[in-house]
């Protein structure tokens, strides 16, 4: 679909593309198996999203040097543009590369002088997100946050938390409470996995956004709580099955939320092991949800609203929506 459109819940690790990943795992001389491409991708008997999240185990040791976090980011703009993405929001979590032996610095500025570089290259205005992660411990969350409010003016513009949603969220309220002091606007992931009581604890939080957030419509209460706080739901059909946040896509909550109301936008996730883009999504959004082109416009228009950017960026985001959709 060729409309210009906003990607605001992408992974920048989940964006690598398998063949990048096999040419850097050979460049660092490291023995990766003959199928290495095809364990780069979320298995097809994927059945829940710890075992989505296992295919991040077997990559992420290639993409641990300043190089390798560089060139995904340059990429990922570069997918991007060809996917009619006109804005970039993508994020990683950088104490994952701590563990690869550079500082949590290090990678936040590899990856944003990729997305500079993308960004100088195609046209797309790229951000970075920095997310802890739920089940590593609240000192992730913790240092994400201090290294937002360091980079905000460098291109990161908000916090988020990722991992296995099964992991208490309340052991992150600091880093949380750290990044509002701040004024580091954040998201947070709630209610894939987990149910529409973890959507209510992340908008009790503070979050502006929620990713994924399929298991609101559980609860008509916290549903309603979303709304009236005008809360913007960052959803990923692909990734939402693969997860089996829904069982299959006739199930997607996406319709129901757009015409009930509810600020609802369509997003990638992690296109590189998804085997997926944005576009295809707006056309399985289109002809098999039944989704009106008009209502994939406001979609858009609510990434717009959502983005964590300057009003100035977004009149001019507006613009080419608005231009691009008639």
């Amino acid at each position: 679909m060729p409309f210009p459109k906003l990607d605001l819940h992408h992974h920048l690790d989940g964006a690598v593309r398998p063949s990048t990943l096999v040419a850097l795992a050979r460049d660092a001389g490291l023995p990766w198996p003959p199928d290495a491409e095809s364990r780069c991708r979320v298995p097809p008997d994927c059945h829940s999203l710890p075992m989505f999240l296992d295919t991040f185990e077997f990559f992420l040791p290639v993409l641990g040097s300043r190089k390798a976090l560089r060139r995904a980011a340059v990429e990922a703009c570069r997918d991007a543009k060809a996917d009619g993405v006109i804005y970039l929001e993508t994020r990683f979590s950088p104490t994952l590369w701590v563990k690869a032996g550079f500082a949590g610095e290090e990678a936040v500025e590899a990856a944003l002088e990729g997305l500079a570089e993308g960004e100088r290259e195609t046209g797309v205005t790229a951000r970075l997100i920095l997310c802890g992660i739920r089940n590593h411990g609240p000192e992730t969350t913790k240092t994400a946050a201090a290294l937002a409010h360091r980079y905000r003016d460098g291109g990161v513009v908000g916090l988020d938390i990722a991992g296995d949603e099964r992991a208490p969220l309340s052991a992150h309220r600091e880093g949380f409470a750290d990044a509002a002091r701040h004024g580091v606007p954040f998201t947070i992931h709630a209610g894939e996995a987990g149910p529409a009581a973890n959507v209510r604890e992340a908008l009790e939080m503070g979050a502006v956004r929620i990713g994924h957030g399929v298991h609101v419509v559980e609860d008509p209460a916290v549903l309603a709580e979303a709304k009236r706080r005008g809360a913007v739901f960052e959803m990923c059909l692909t990734s939402n099955v693969m997860t089996r946040a829904v069982e299959r896509l006739a199930d997607h909550p996406f319709p129901r939320l757009l015409r009930e109301g509810a600020k609802v936008t369509l997003n990638t996730d992690d296109p590189g092991v998804q085997g997926s883009t944005l576009s295809q999504d707006f056309e399985r959004a289109e002809k098999e949800l039944g989704v009106t082109k008009a209502e994939l416009k406001r979609s858009v228009l609510f990434s717009v609203d959502a983005a964590f950017a300057p009003d100035s960026l977004k009149t001019a985001l507006r613009k080419r929506v608005e231009e691009g959709w008639k």
